[in-house]
């Protein structure tokens, strides 16, 4: 029963409406990692001790292993969207004005989720805001609290600290 329920949801999701109007923001395929982290970039910055600042928070997340990180910024007013770099690929949403809509860091997370087709990937993404927690985990996607993510799993992916796993290490 629980697996009817799940393909239920899943073809829920497959089949809801969505607009016709193409995102104002070329859509890119991610790279071939096994494993996609969306980091709500404001979101991230907002919280304590966290580095401050598009630029140096890119430059902290650079060099995550096994992994494509995508870190989303909220753009300002006035400033179109944008996308650069690849370690970590760094995404700015419309700011709005001069005749185009606003599109903040969420529903730019949001559109990429729903527009996954290989579920081969596994996806996680990296914020406090409740709404997009919700609208992940519906597209079957794993929501990391942003602290957490900075303070723990951040050094473990960039292979600064042991990951405590039992598995042997190879003899040099």
């Amino acid at each position: 029963a629980a697996l009817a329920t799940d393909a239920l949801a899943t073809d829920a999701l497959a089949t809801a409406p969505t607009d016709d109007v193409a995102p104002p923001y070329p859509r890119r395929a991610p790279q071939k990692t096994k494993k996609l982290i969306y980091v709500d970039g404001n979101n991230l910055m907002m919280q304590r001790k966290v580095t401050k600042g598009r630029d140096d928070l890119a430059g902290r997340l650079r060099g995550v292993r096994g992994a494509e990180v995508v870190i989303v910024f909220d753009g300002r007013d006035g400033e179109q969207a944008s996308e650069a770099g690849d370690d970590p690929r760094v995404v700015v949403t419309a700011g709005g004005g001069d005749g185009y809509e606003r599109v903040s860091a969420d529903e730019w997370i949001i559109d990429e989720l729903d527009g996954l087709v290989s579920r081969d990937l596994d996806v996680e993404v990296v914020t406090a805001d409740r709404h997009l927690r919700r609208r992940a985990q519906l597209a079957r996607a794993k929501t990391i609290n942003p602290i957490k993510f900075y303070r723990r799993y951040l050094p473990r992916l960039k292979g600064l600290k042991s990951d405590y796993s039992n598995t042997r290490k190879p003899i040099e």
